[in-house]
């Protein structure tokens, strides 16, 4: 079920008004019920799949937390998992290629040979639903649990509970388990996070299937055949699917949020007014923040983080980062975005570290230069998201860089919009105190704006970009 479908609103309705007349005791079951019921509607193999990997990790809690091996099997039992599922078909190439076989290096030629030598018709490895972001929250709770961090005892049910929750599953944001744990024991709703949440629900409706829809149709036509664009066609593609990229992702944390406060839960902000940044570093201090934490604290400070000296700092940036580039997909692309963005933040540590100055120190105009030198960076290096090889994205880069002639971008107003509306949303999200509203006038306002999106809303239910992460 899409977020944003009808089916998906009546199954979140029943769910709500069914979920608030239980008594405490039995909200959390019944959470579980549902989300497993929202699983199984795209697939009940992949909700097997999830009982027994939720199942093999509680083993692993329960019996084997006081192991010295504990940590080391099992993340490395998630990671397997989610290696196999994401990446079978990415290390099938690559062994193709390292030893010449073609048929390893096509996917359809891979499965017919596995098929007949396994002696199983149609085999073929699929992704299971939201296996990115459940691996992420295993692997912080077994951290967590093992350095103590958690102290609660983890029961079977509450595990369940933690992964299970179905707004946040399909991309986000990225849970701890202190992040939500108490909350399911006694969930509370008072009329301000009922208000807080459904305004927090149709802004994200806006933003995903308003506003990023709208743009949708110029800057895909774009990407289905970047080399009949002319360079500043694609350049002004790479910073408007910048901005189509905030509104479809924060958006749909928006939804998230907004669904969890409705079932009394505090979920955590995924978005900061990202692009308000003042170099590399803190745009990711801003952007995707579960994930930029996470990236943080499971593999760039276990590495050693900034403890060992500038070099091994900067090396602990590009393993991090790139490992955080293939986690996006089994995709060449997005282990050279990772390295890339690894690179970038190295060169700002470098630059921080040994106090070497390229720009004078003007006001404003050091700001100014800076800020456009990152917007361009960053952009432009998603190429690498929305071309299917590395091939095409350094054409595509090259046309840039060229200022090569050809078809002129598609529709420009309705990109515009959506910059405005970005630029909106920032502010708020950077100054939230100058955009408070008092709570009558939220009451006030709620309904008419509900009201308004919904007419506006396009027929149809538009994929989320990054649910495919």
């Amino acid at each position: 079920m899409n977020f944003t479908s009808l089916e998906f609103l009546f199954f979140f309705c029943l769910v709500f008004l069914v979920y608030w007349n239980l008594p405490d005791a039995l909200k959390k079951y019944f959470l579980i019920l549902s989300s497993a019921f929202f699983y199984a509607v795209s697939s009940w193999k992949f909700l097997f799949h999830l009982i027994v990997v939720v199942s093999i990790n509680w083993m692993f809690i329960r019996f084997f937390l006081a192991k010295k091996w504990f940590l080391p099997v099992s993340i490395g039992f998630n990671v397997l998992n989610l290696a196999f599922f994401k990446y079978f078909y990415f290390f099938a190439d690559l062994v193709g290629i390292f030893l010449g076989i073609p048929e390893f290096q096509n996917k359809i030629s891979l499965d017919g040979i596995l098929s007949k030598s396994l002696d199983w018709v149609g085999f073929e490895v699929i992704l299971p639903l939201t296996i990115s972001y459940y691996t992420f929250q295993f692997i912080s709770l077994l951290v967590d649990k093992k350095k103590g961090v958690i102290t609660e005892k983890i029961g079977y049910w509450k595990l369940t509970s933690y992964i299970f929750l179905f707004p946040v599953m399909i991309a986000g944001p990225i849970l701890r388990f202190n992040d939500v744990a108490t909350q399911f024991d006694s969930p509370k709703m008072e009329k301000e996070d009922m208000v807080d949440g459904l305004w927090l629900v149709v802004i994200g409706l806006f933003k995903k299937s308003i506003v990023s829809v709208l743009m949708s149709g110029s800057i895909f036509q774009v990407f289905a055949e970047t080399s009949a664009f002319s360079g500043a066609a694609l350049l002004s593609t790479v910073y408007f699917f910048a901005i189509y990229l905030y509104l479809d992702f924060s958006g749909l944390t928006d939804l998230a949020r907004g669904m969890g406060k409705l079932l009394g839960f505090t979920l955590p902000q995924n978005f900061r007014a990202p692009f308000f940044f003042n170099g590399f570093g803190d745009f990711w201090r801003r952007w995707h923040l579960t994930f930029s934490f996470w990236i943080r604290d499971y593999l760039y400070i276990p590495l050693g983080g900034s403890r060992s000296g500038t070099l091994r700092t900067c090396f602990n940036y590009l393993v991090a980062f790139g490992l955080g580039g293939l986690w996006h997909g089994a995709n060449l692309n997005y282990l050279l975005w990772g390295v890339l963005t690894g690179l970038y933040l190295s060169i700002e540590r470098v630059l921080n570290d040994w106090n070497v100055k390229i720009l004078p120190e003007i006001p404003y105009v050091k700001r100014i230069i800076t800020y456009l030198f990152v917007l361009n960076i960053y952009s432009i290096s998603w190429v690498l998201f929305f071309t299917p090889d590395f091939g095409s994205a350094v054409a595509a880069v090259q046309r840039i860089f060229v200022w090569a002639n050809g078809v002129s971008f598609p529709n420009m107003e309705p990109c515009i919009f959506a910059l405005l509306v970005a630029i909106l949303f920032h502010s708020a999200e950077e100054w939230p105190e100058k955009f408070k509203v008092r709570f009558k006038w939220k009451v006030v306002l709620l309904p008419i704006v509900w009201i308004l999106v919904l007419l506006a809303l396009p027929s149809g239910n538009a994929d989320f970009f990054y649910g495919q992460f």
